[in-house]
């Protein structure tokens, strides 16, 4: 049962005492649900119905199907498919497969890589509003934002893996533009360690890869009204299901509208968000998903807006700078972003060893954004000075593509399951940019609305900088699972050829790993991984944008798997040791661009617990130790106080030592209180470095969380399907600092709270 509902993602009920010493035949081929179970159960005396698309219940061949003590054959909790697929939503805290280091649907025990996976139901217990939000309690990831809560128009989050910024991909694709809002996805993958074997252009430190909602089999739907403190408000829809009888085509419509403050001043966000997918299975063999989204976010909270260290972080003879202060000026203070994506995502199956699969994307991007931005500090005259910045007219768009045919084989005792695939990636982008001066504003007591667009044109002579860039990419890449006994090596390689302005360069990355899966669920494995990536970001140098060198690097990986037999339990334990040269870190005067430092290496142990410990008792438990330093540099850096230093040796600037963090979800019995569930989280986060000549440091913190939800239908039968949900971040209201240099730092999220009234049908 628990086979064909991983194949078939179909719930099997059965009354235990008729079904306990039941044996059936094996049942091999290609079969519909329902062919497949009667093979089953042929010649057992037992005989199945069909209550739904996705469920059955069983009983004596020759009675009625009447059941007293029920077990169900599975603890799939989707609506459609197998939750613990690779591209499903999980049970409870746990993921058991995943597609993001393989490109195949593979074991997690048997993947010799460390990766982490947020399920939908941990996102729905969070209520994350942004990405780095619904990564907090994943080992090994940071988000240098310490408020990720308040949202940006920026897709690629602040997150960091292993010291490094991470990319987000989204179905195995460079997030481009698409909407990457928690309430779109089924999951969140954080891959750890290099990826450009399987993805070309990625940073070494990891990845994170995003699944989009798709349609149902069973129709379904959700609405939702949200609201919180800094006035916000929220409206949320979700509705899928078959759109003929022998559904064969199938739609989802999801849509999200925001609107909120923050808690600094002058600061807020408004959102419009829609997606659509409509799914055609063209025969059992061949289906074909489309996606298309649509945002618009007609403004937006820059986070160059910061305040200095001094006020802040250290003491300062004018006080403490209270949380809510706005260096900026509203009245020189714009951040748009517009954007559109479509998506296409063909499978078939030739034979049930040879399958190919591609996906597509097509997407645009328009937007703007003006702000002022903090400097250096002056306390003898208690002032701040400022710079303004206006990136203009920003369009972007690009096309990707990814195909692969992958091929089952068994030689004697060993087998082998080949894939081989291509990569096709264009991105252009163009926009106007220029800095112009600003007045200084006083610390404790700045004035709004003094600064404005004719101020910014008198400065600059209304002339701005005009830069555009375009990059390509061609890839083709092969891997090789091959299992003998218990066994499990992965061998992969990939040759590119990439271009960047005038530069071209033809990297071949590889990876290999074997782990070993013992009969009691522990799977040790070893791990060597290579990394190279053209860098198309921007570096501030003596007044000019360049373009960086391109990345390379390599690390190798030792860790420990365990999934405990017969329960939903996932334990992880891995030590790596990671070197990268030609990385970027971002500037301290204009962190919009970065510098770059030279070859950074990164040492580090994790540890992580998933486990659905018994029914409605979820958790999560992480560590991570984490030392990241630049181990061959030859810029300088100046201290706190003045001097100049090497930073050959330094830590990497809000990147912590130590980081834990531990999350339970409990449902209580429903004699107690039906339909009630409480989570409780709590996160650590160890001293790290405030500035990159290492002069001063962000101080330890720890915050906690909590929520509920409560299922009205389980007390009052005329209100099935109302929820009631409610979570608060920070709740104990704790006051923090994070500095990236002594000019730009920011105050951590204070308490949010925000809860959602919804219907489930």
């Amino acid at each position: 049962m628990q086979a064909y509902l991983r194949q078939t993602g179909v719930q099997v009920a059965y009354p235990t005492a008729e079904a306990r010493a039941v044996s059936s035949a094996t049942v091999t081929g290609d079969f519909t649900p329902q062919e497949g179970l009667s093979r089953l159960l042929n010649g057992t005396g037992l005989t199945y119905r069909f209550t739904s698309a996705n469920s059955a219940m069983l009983g004596k061949a020759s009675s009625a199907i009447t059941l007293g003590p029920v077990r169900v054959g599975g603890t799939v909790r989707s609506s459609g498919g197998d939750a613990q697929s690779a591209y499903g939503p999980g049970v409870g805290f746990v993921a058991t497969r995943s597609a993001s280091a393989t490109r195949t649907d593979t074991p997690l025990i048997e993947t010799p890589k460390s990766v982490y996976v947020v399920t939908r139901k941990q996102m729905d217990d969070l209520q994350p509003l942004t990405i780095g939000a619904a990564l907090r309690y994943t080992p090994g990831v940071v988000s240098l934002s310490s408020n990720d809560s308040t949202p940006s128009a920026s897709l690629f989050q602040p997150v960091h893996q292993r010291g490094f910024e991470s990319y987000t991909f989204v179905d195995g694709l460079l997030n481009g533009t698409s909407v990457s809002d928690p309430f779109f996805l089924d999951r969140i993958e954080a891959l750890s360690g290099p990826s450009s074997v399987m993805y070309g252009q990625a940073n070494p430190g990891g990845l994170i890869n995003m699944t989009l909602k798709r349609p149902t089999e069973r129709a379904q739907g959700q609405a939702n009204v949200g609201f919180g403190n800094y006035d916000r408000y929220e409206g949320q829809v979700d509705f899928s299901g078959p759109l003929n009888k022998s559904r064969t085509l199938l739609y989802r419509l999801i849509g999200v509208g925001i609107t909120q403050g923050s808690q600094t001043r002058y600061n807020h966000y408004k959102r419009l968000a829609a997606q659509g997918d409509l799914e055609w299975k063209i025969d059992r063999k061949t289906d074909l998903t489309i996606i298309g989204q649509f945002s618009y976010d007609p403004q937006s909270w820059s986070p160059w807006i910061g305040v200095p260290a001094y006020g802040s972080l250290i003491k300062s003879p004018t006080g403490r700078i209270p949380v809510s202060t706005f260096y900026g000026d509203p009245a020189f203070n714009e951040n748009w972003d517009r954007e559109y994506m479509l998506e296409a995502i063909f499978h078939h199956e030739f034979t049930r060893n040879l399958q190919f699969n591609m996906t597509a994307r097509f997407d645009a991007q328009s937007g703007g954004t003006c702000s002022l931005m903090a400097g250096a500090v002056n306390i003898a005259r208690n002032t701040i000075a400022r710079s303004a910045f206006c990136n203009s007219h920003i369009g972007g768009r690009s096309s990707q593509m990814t195909a692969n045919l992958s091929y089952k084989l068994r030689t004697g005792p060993v087998s082998h399951s080949f894939l081989v695939g291509v990569d096709y990636r264009g991105q252009w982008a163009k926009g106007n940019w220029a800095f112009a001066t600003a007045p200084a504003a006083s610390i404790t007591n700045p004035i709004y609305n003094q600064y404005t667009y004719v101020d910014y044109f008198q400065a600059t002579n209304g002339k701005s900088r005009w830069a555009k860039y375009a990059y390509w990419q061609d890839g083709i890449y092969f891997q090789d699972q091959i299992k003998w006994r218990r066994f499990y090596v992965t061998l992969a390689g990939r040759q590119d050829w990439n271009g960047y302005g005038t530069l071209f360069n033809r990297p071949f990355t590889w990876n290999a790993g074997i782990n070993y899966v013992s009969s009691i669920g522990l799977a040790p494995y070893f791990n060597y991984a290579k990394s190279f990536m053209p860098q198309i970001g921007k570096v501030y140098s003596a007044g000019n944008i360049i373009q960086p060198d391109p990345l390379n690097g390599h690390q190798w990986e030792v860790g420990l798997k365990y999934q405990i037999p017969h329960t939903q339990s996932l334990l992880t334990a891995a030590y790596y040791d990671l070197a990268e040269n030609n990385v970027l870190v971002s500037n301290p005067d204009f962190p919009q661009y970065s510098s770059e430092i030279g070859q950074v290496r990164s040492k580090g142990v994790e540890f992580s617990a998933h486990a659905n410990l018994a029914q409605g008792l979820d958790l999560i438990l992480n560590y991570t130790w984490n030392r990241v330093y630049n181990s061959r540099t030859t810029l300088t850096g100046q201290t706190i106080g003045g001097q100049t230093v090497s930073l050959a040796g330094k830590r990497l600037v809000q990147q912590p030592t130590n980081a834990a963090s531990g999350l339970l979800d409990y449902t209580l019995p429903k004699d107690l209180v039906p339909g009630l569930s409480v989570n409780f989280g709590v996160r650590y986060q160890g001293k790290s470095w405030a500035d990159q000549a290492n002069s001063f440091r962000n101080p330890s913190f720890i915050l906690f969380d909590m929520g509920f939800s409560w299922d009205a239908g389980q007390v009052f039968k005329s209100a099935k399907g109302l929820n009631v949900r409610l979570s608060m971040t920070n709740f104990a209201n704790n006051t923090y600092v994070q500095c990236g240099s002594a000019r730009f730092c920011h105050y951590g999220d204070q308490r949010i709270a925000y809860g959602t009234i919804g219907y489930h049908f």
